[in-house]
């Protein structure tokens, strides 16, 4: 089987660390097949979506009433996909949402089984299916698991060792795979500076340029990335956490940090507002919304909370001027970021060399259920990240620097993983010829 011949495609997700997974999954196996495919073109979108950068809600099993109403629904996302392809991808990559707990694997079973029945049933041969970054669950229709040590269980760990075939289509991962680079984060850089140039005569971002022109000047500089709550109760991503971090952002702040906050997807829209109100009277300290912001009635509902609507709603379409500062922001010599325990975004800073820090005191985590919090903050710290009250220690009485740590860098997985899916996709695609 000739590598070349093997292309890859992928479902989509609103969700954007799911989306880098993807996105870095198919970037590493175009790279190693030669293709150089558009990789935002080997993503299957629903109807009327253009982009990942489009799509809102995800499309998974559990969602809908019966199988064979989400069938209908893959089969007619796939037609409209083979409709612009020219040759037939062989690998199908999905990622397993954790937000989803119990549900995930379920979810990812079932689309793999939907894709598998629309090649079979449109004649196309044989599809590989894969998953990334999946907890340990009992695929009947995935050929191909990407678990992080994070993600295993001292149980799961047993039956690893026990079960040969499941070995076999298992690959055992230190963090997760990533479309995250120093590279495109010195290239981000650039491109904000930019921006900043050409905006400095706008009327409403004067501000928000003065503030990112003093992080810029500031010899040393904290960003921190926050995470946020999840589907159920398991995450409690409080404003009492929050105010927490923004305390001490301010007692860095006077002793010479340049600080900036951005949120994430997850990250409740209280918090969202509470941290641009602070920092909208704070010279020092700049908050830059990263969340989409509601455009209809309909982002507005509930259970739309990924993207952010609310009072600000004006000023965050106004500020979207300056694009997401992340991760250009992290470009900047003698930066700290700091992520919070609910997020996995510390595997990609952590393996491109920019000094990471982990929040986890004061963020309420139902070990039981999440217990791969737990574990990826044990993976990380102290050997490729630092406890961020540990920092703050060494920053207030022994006057450390982000400069100052030296983490060991975390390799990224990124073609191991590809080497990994070829080498057993070409197998199991010889053996179906």
């Amino acid at each position: 089987m000739n590598f070349a011949d093997i292309a890859a495609f992928a479902w989509g997700t609103p969700n954007a660390g799911e989306q880098n997974q993807i996105l870095g999954a198919l970037k590493a196996v175009s790279d190693i097949t030669g293709q150089n495919t558009d990789i935002n073109k080997a993503v299957v979108l629903p109807a009327g979506v253009e982009s990942l950068a489009g799509m809102k809600k995800e499309l998974s099993f559990t969602m809908y009433p019966n199988y064979d109403a989400f069938r209908r629904d893959v089969f007619s996302m796939l037609d409209c996909y083979f409709e612009k392809k020219e040759i037939v991808p062989r690998i199908f990559v999905t990622a397993y949402i954790q937000a989803q707990n119990q549900k995930a694997g379920t979810n990812v079973d079932m689309l793999c089984r939907a894709v598998k029945e629309y090649y079979s049933e449109r004649g196309l041969g044989t599809v590989v299916t894969t998953v990334l970054t999946s907890r340990f669950h009992k695929y009947k229709y995935v050929d191909l698991i990407n678990i992080p040590k994070h993600l295993l269980t001292f149980h799961t760990r047993i039956r690893l060792l026990q079960d040969k075939q499941l070995r076999h289509r298992s690959l055992i991962t230190t963090g997760t795979i990533n479309n995250f680079s120093r590279e495109n984060v010195n290239r981000k850089k650039q491109d904000l500076l930019e921006k900043m140039k050409t905006l400095r005569d706008d009327d409403f971002l004067q501000k928000a340029v003065a503030k990112l022109e003093y992080f810029k000047n500031c010899g040393k500089k904290i960003v921190f990335c926050l995470g946020g709550r999840v589907a159920g109760p398991e995450i409690d991503f409080n404003l009492n956490y929050v105010k927490k971090l923004y305390s001490e952002a301010e007692s860095l702040a006077a002793a010479g940090y340049g600080i900036v906050f951005v949120n994430g997807t997850r990250t409740p829209n209280d918090i969202t507002e509470y941290l641009y109100e602070k920092t909208s009277g704070n010279e020092r300290i700049f908050f830059q919304n990263c969340k989409k912001v509601a455009e209809s009635d309909e982002d507005r509902k509930p259970e739309m909370w990924r993207i952010y609507s609310g009072k600000y709603e004006d000023d965050f379409r106004r500020l979207q001027k300056l694009g997401n500062i992340y991760p250009g922001i992290l470009g900047f010599k003698n930066t700290l970021v700091v992520h919070t325990t609910d997020s996995y975004a510390s595997c990609e800073t952590a393996s491109a060399a920019i000094p990471t820090a982990v929040s986890s005191k004061g963020l309420h985590i139902d070990e039981e259920l999440r217990y791969d919090c737990f574990n990826l903050y044990r993976l990380m710290c102290p050997k490729y990240a630092i406890d961020w009250d540990e920092f703050l220690h060494l920053a207030r009485h022994m006057k450390v620097e982000p400069k100052d740590l030296h983490p060991q860098i975390l390799s990224n997985p990124l073609r191991v993983f590809a080497e990994f899916v070829l080498n057993r996709a070409g197998g199991l695609l010889e053996s179906n010829q």
